[in-house]
């Protein structure tokens, strides 16, 4: 199908495009244009006015701010991916872009387009969602901080309000003693959409687990904390979380319960169900393990 005719608008600045975006009647957003354009070519959805983001160059910086790291909306996955900040100090965070579609895709989508989806596969939003990361939404008035807990309302739905556009993402370093990772399983070894995916972030101390975040992707309306999950984990000795164990299976079991899949051509609900305990158990594993070194 071919694109429907729209007006191309072009800022120079953030200000500049939060008052195009105000203006507008259903003007929407384009960084990559990975989604957006694909979703007008099918039909899906129409805009009269695409505002870009392209020439926003604050959009585009990866920060260290101390105990956070400041991401730019407007960062690519590649360079997430390839980002030696990100890789010593939240490496799921450049595991999770490096498996977004293609090396093509990976060098014009940005995590600030994956996140704004509010698709319940999307990639970053299960690392980002383990630490509790902040983002910044700005509109004409000024900015405002939500939670990525907060910020995923449903599928495809998210708390951004008219006239805002997401700014920066803000990311705690991770502390000594604590290690996170990802397990993603798609149909295919490269460019594919995630049938499930689980995320770790534990926290060990005096060989203890201290502290733990099971987040779980692609088999509810939005990626989600499996709160009971992670209860398990508290007080686990270290062998119990980087060796198969029964906790592990607990571990395993709970967060298949806090799961609620649907079928559709990339896995039945109950093919879902099993990879959130195969997906869970594994990055535990690595979580702990990258906790201890």
């Amino acid at each position: 199908m071919y694109l429907k005719d729209f007006n191309y608008l072009r800022p120079k600045s953030l200000t500049e495009a939060c008052e195009m975006l105000q203006k507008s009647r259903d003007g929407a957003l384009i960084a990559g244009g990975t989604d957006l354009l694909v979703e007008m070519k099918m039909g899906l959805r129409h805009h009269e006015d695409i505002i870009s983001l392209v020439d926003i160059n604050e959009l585009k910086q990866i920060e260290d701010a101390g105990d956070y790291i400041i991401i730019g909306a407007g960062v690519t996955h590649s360079s997430i991916a390839n980002s030696v900040l990100l890789k010593q100090n939240y490496s799921a965070l450049s595991e999770a872009s490096s498996n977004v579609g293609t090396e093509q895709v990976r060098n014009a989508a940005t995590v600030g387009g994956n996140i704004c989806t509010g698709a319940s596969c999307c990639d970053t939003g299960p690392v980002l969602l383990a630490s509790d990361c902040i983002l910044e939404l700005t509109d004409i008035n000024g900015s405002r901080e939500i939670s990525v807990k907060d910020f995923f309302v449903f599928h495809r739905k998210t708390a951004i309000k008219k006239g805002e556009i997401l700014t920066r993402i803000k990311v705690p370093k991770l502390k000594a003693g604590t290690g996170i990772s990802i397990e993603k399983f798609g149909l295919r070894s490269a460019a594919s959409i995630s049938v499930a995916s689980a995320v770790a972030l534990i926290t060990i101390n005096n060989g203890v687990c201290a502290g733990a975040k099971i987040v779980i992707g692609a088999v509810a309306p939005t990626p989600f904390i499996s709160e009971s999950a992670s209860k398990i984990l508290i007080g686990a000795k270290i062998h119990e979380l980087i060796h198969d164990s029964e906790l592990l299976n607990k571990a395993g079991d709970a967060a298949v319960a806090d799961s609620d899949p649907l079928s559709d051509i990339r896995g039945s609900a109950n093919y879902r169900k099993q990879l959130v305990k195969v997906l869970v158990k594994r990055t535990i594993k690595n979580a702990a393990n990258r906790a201890t070194n």
